[in-house]
């Protein structure tokens, strides 16, 4: 009797063992477990003080460095932060400016309001101004947030003969020299008669433009139609005038043609009507801006400025 029961004592013994070993296990992986948790959820109880809720944080988490979360958000509570967060243009050092930009303006988007932001038109125009190093490049922005500090000479500047210009002496830089004549000659075949009226300027002849511009009509219409010098696309050799500045060029066929077909030639309307708060420049139908056919396109077809695209579509 007792020999037989020698091996049920042992394979009692070796259940033991095991249940134990996995017992053990256990415990180690719910340990472990609550360890990662905890890493995962570093801030969480400064955030759930703050006001967060649980969703919320994990959003929070999820989308910003651990990092950014101590550096920005461990000191107040950001009302409209998630709603922010949804943006694709988003970037968390801007925080601050989301907040007081979409205070004052509570009928944007949250999206609008990182978009804009990001643009820089939450700060007045011609303030915190950056001098443009990439002067050369056909994608150089020029605004009233981005100045050409020098007068630039460049030396593959062409002369815009007749009948292209109106008097032969405008002048574009050659990588947008023959296409503009394309589109030129392409319009002539619709029955469409385009020249340039502008093309090139000088830092001088800028200053003199907008200076006549606030003599002759103040200071206010100057802000609007002209730029001061160092912040005009013409200075980059990229941009031109057609026809007139008269604001009836609007009601003419070939504003019409230019509006549906630049693009085609790498050109884009460069201060559309409805885009006055991002480009900081009344309409102006006659003003066109070289960029490539591969960003015309992209503008045109999705109906947004140049500033839009870069935040969009660029990694400055």
């Amino acid at each position: 009797m007792k020999r037989s029961l020698f091996p049920l004592l042992v394979l009692c013994l070796c259940a033991i063992i095991l249940i134990s070993y996995l017992f053990s296990v256990d415990l180690s992986k719910a340990s472990n477990t609550t360890n990662n948790t905890k890493e995962e959820y570093i801030y969480k109880e400064e955030l759930l003080n703050l006001g967060y809720n649980i969703k919320e944080i994990k959003q929070i988490e999820n989308k910003i460095s651990k990092k950014n979360v101590k550096d920005y958000l461990l000191y107040k509570k950001y009302d409209n932060l998630i709603s922010f967060l949804s943006s694709p243009y988003f970037k968390i050092e801007n925080i601050e400016r989301y907040e007081s930009y979409y205070k004052n303006n509570p009928n944007y988007w949250h999206d609008q309001v990182v978009l804009y932001v990001q643009i820089g038109l939450d700060q007045e125009f011609y303030t915190n101004i950056k001098d443009i190093n990439n002067y050369n490049d056909v994608t150089a922005l020029v605004n009233k947030y981005n100045k050409l500090k020098d007068e630039i000479e460049y030396e593959d500047l062409t002369t815009i003969e007749k009948p292209y210009s109106n008097n032969g002496n405008e002048k574009i830089r050659t990588v947008a020299y023959e296409t503009l004549k394309n589109m030129i000659d392409d319009a002539k075949k619709d029955n469409i008669d385009l020249f340039v009226i502008s093309g090139y300027r000088t830092m001088v002849k800028q200053n003199n433009l907008f200076n006549n511009s606030v003599k002759n009509n103040g200071l206010s219409h100057a802000l609007k139609y002209s730029a001061k010098a160092g912040h005009s696309e013409h200075q980059l050799g990229l941009a031109i005038d057609f026809n007139t500045t008269n604001p009836n060029f609007e009601n003419t066929k070939e504003y019409k043609w230019l509006k549906m077909n630049a693009y085609k030639y790498g050109f884009i309307e460069r201060y559309p009507k409805g885009k006055e708060i991002i480009t900081g420049f009344a309409f102006e139908p006659w003003h066109y801006r070289y960029l490539g056919t591969n960003i015309s396109t992209k503008i045109f077809e999705e109906n947004i400025t140049f500033e839009e695209f870069l935040i969009k579509y660029s990694s400055i």
